[in-house]
């Protein structure tokens, strides 16, 4: 503490906050609707739940259709001052000891906020409560506290759990809530769809989630972990049975688990690569948009591929900018269905972001990435994908050059014919086939032409320098231009230059 002369007495105090200003920032920060799903199946997974029922439908409430949004889970259930303190308040995530846990800053519970009205029954081993918000987000809005309410109630259901209902969420908008697009960010986007089985952590696998969306007559059953297409990687065999398509078909896997930085090396991290071609992507992936059928679909390749951090091996931002000299072209990093995850990541509150993390530990990771993508390329160069494309280019350019064959071959037999000196001339459709028909002629009969050619030029059509003879057989020492039109027509205009040239 620095000491000043003559100051007077200091005075401590406390800063204040404003509670309800902090939770609708907080609340509000979660840029994507869909990310309430994410948070209720993290909840579950820190409760230890095994079965996750999530429910999407519109009720009659008031006289009014409200979206009613309900998450289940057979997990180990919230006590009574947990439920009060933890699930509603702020800042007092449970999680935050257990490396093993998602929550930290007991902020997803926030995202329900959002909402008209938040109901909640949850039951441990020892006793069952219950808990009901109204109008938080209206609360909020006007500068006040949400006020819930809390009681103690008896034991509703077999073993452990929790129900969350939630309604009116996101001021009713429901256009999201389709089960192609729900089903597509669940195992984007959420632990449930975590990439943790190819790193070999196994103790999630019999996770399952029971969704109904609001385009779905009844339930469908989703099994835990992200889809991934099976391995597809001869070239050679590709290339025999598929032909100039066999690199959409092509999958290699390249797995770095349980690495450690050089500089750091209490940081461990896991780099799980996927090479897939466009077809690979699409047998998996329905959303993607065709460009072939423009409407089709829900975002490109180039929306959702390369490469993304993670944590809790949950994608959490994409990097592609780290992508550098890798492939052959461009659009090279949407062959990639990559994801590097590190406990060590620092995210944001809403948990959108790494940019908490230290510059220096992204750097590192960001070097060791680019020597492990500097190993997959030479692989894939060798005999992989690289591989199948020249080899589909060179096919398509011998199919190429074979149609143009054919296509020349039957002008060929359609044009018009002569026959000068023994040679057989064809009727020229061009300026360069007149050159060529000329000095073919030329070569033959150079007296048949009253001037000699000595330079040409194809800058602009085909041009020649030339030397014009006299009528005495005398070159002339002067040069002209010659230009050559493999066909004159009545209505060309000329510059008055030419004119006058052609009138003397």
């Amino acid at each position: 503490m620095p000491e000043y002369a003559n100051c007077v007495q200091w005075e401590s105090f406390e800063p204040q906050v404003d509670v309800s200003s902090e939770f609708r920032e907080i609340a509000g920060d979660f840029g994507d609707p869909l990310e309430i799903v994410r948070e209720a199946i993290s909840n579950a997974f820190d409760a230890q739940a095994t079965e996750i029922r999530i429910l999407f439908e519109v009720r009659q409430i008031r006289g009014n259709g409200r979206l009613v949004i309900e998450f289940e889970d057979n997990g180990k259930g919230m006590a009574f001052d947990v439920l009060k303190g933890h699930f509603w308040g702020l800042g007092q995530s449970t999680s935050r000891e257990d490396p093993d846990k998602i929550g930290e800053k007991g902020h997803g519970t926030k995202i329900f906020l959002r909402s008209e009205n938040v109901y909640v029954k949850t039951q441990t081993e020892v006793e069952a409560c219950e808990s009901v918000c109204e109008r938080p987000w209206e609360s909020l809005g006007t500068n006040q506290m949400h006020k819930p309410s809390i009681r103690r109630t008896e034991k509703w259901r077999d073993g452990t759990g929790t129900l969350v209902v939630v309604e009116g969420y996101n001021d009713n908008e429901r256009s999201l809530f389709t089960s192609s697009v729900v089903r597509d960010y669940i195992y984007w986007f959420t632990k449930f769809g975590s990439i943790e089985l190819l790193a070999g952590r196994h103790g999630s696998e019999g996770l399952r989630i029971k969704l109904r969306c609001l385009d779905a007559p009844g339930y469908e059953e989703l099994d835990f972990g992200h889809r991934f297409p099976h391995e597809n990687s001869n070239a050679e065999q590709l290339f025999a049975t598929l032909g100039p398509n066999a690199a959409d078909y092509f999958v290699k896997r390249f797995l770095y688990l349980d690495q450690r930085l050089e500089d750091m090396p209490e940081v461990s991290y896991d780099m799980i690569f996927s090479i897939e071609g466009d077809q690979a992507k699409r047998a998996y992936n329905p959303l993607l948009r065709d460009r072939a059928r423009k409407g089709k679909g829900t975002y490109k390749v180039g929306d959702r591929y390369g490469i993304w951090l993670c944590k809790d091996y949950i994608p959490v931002q994409r990097v592609n900018e780290w992508i550098t000299g890798f492939g052959t072209g461009s659009n090279s990093y949407t062959l990639l269905h990559g994801f590097i995850n590190c406990q060590h990541l620092k995210l944001t509150a809403n948990r959108g972001s790494v940019k908490n993390t230290s510059t220096k530990l992204l750097e590192a990771i960001r070097s060791d990435f680019g020597a492990r993508l500097d190993e997959i390329d030479k692989d894939l160069s060798g005999n992989g994908i690289f591989t199948l494309f020249d080899w589909q280019s060179e096919q398509r350019t011998q199919a190429q050059e074979k149609g143009d064959f054919e296509r020349r071959r039957k002008i060929i037999s359609t044009k018009k014919r002569a026959t000068f000196d023994g040679l057989e001339l064809f009727e020229p459709n061009n300026e360069a086939e007149l050159f060529g028909l000329f000095m073919e002629i030329y070569s033959k009969s150079p007296g048949s032409f009253h001037f000699e050619p000595l330079d040409y030029s194809t800058s602009r059509g085909i041009d020649m320098v030339c030397r014009v003879k006299t009528a005495n057989g005398v070159t002339d020492p002067e040069f002209s231009y010659l230009e050559l039109k493999y066909l004159l027509k009545m209505n060309i205009k000329l510059a008055p230059a030419w004119r006058q040239a052609l009138c003397k």
